[in-house]
């Protein structure tokens, strides 16, 4: 009983003096200590900055009227992105999901879209892809006895 209580003792001493103090310690809440690509480092908490900037992207889009078809496709993309993280805990999992690269590459993405969506508002892009609609489609009407239309649709409509 006594070589016991010594063991007892002895191993909780051990243990407490395994225990790293929890100042300074990263919790890596990932699979991987490198993303394996220079100058990406990994994010320890990359499902969260995800989220956050998936968050930031929806939100700055609103900006942009509803019509416009980038609006649109952003939405759409980061809706899926945000829907993924959230249905996913483990970050390989939301890597296989999304399946466009690690997760800090797809943060990486994220943050230049914002960088985007702040581009298209400030620069009206929704104005610009519109304006350019009508440069083609007068292009086509002009074009229209000179181009072969494949579709029975396309040939109907132009002549």
């Amino acid at each position: 009983i006594m070589l016991t209580n010594a063991f007892k003792l002895s191993s909780k001493s051990v243990a407490r003096s395994i225990v790293a103090p929890s100042v300074g310690v990263r919790n890596f809440s990932t699979y991987k200590s490198s993303t394996g690509l220079v100058g990406l480092a990994v994010d320890p908490n990359g499902r969260e900055t995800l989220q956050a900037l998936a968050d930031q992207v929806l939100s700055s889009v609103k900006r942009i009227p509803e019509e416009a078809a980038y609006r649109q496709s952003v939405e759409k993309w980061f809706s899926y992105i945000s829907k993924v993280n959230t249905e996913n805990k483990e970050i390989i999992d939301i890597e296989r999901a999304i399946d466009l690269g690690q997760i800090e590459e797809v943060i990486e993405m994220a943050k230049a879209e914002l960088t985007l969506v702040d581009y298209y508002f400030d620069n009206k892009g929704w104005e610009i892809v519109a304006e350019a609609h009508k440069e083609a489609d007068a292009i086509v009407e002009e074009m229209a006895d000179s181009i072969f239309f494949t579709s029975p649709e396309a040939r109907a409509s132009h002549q």
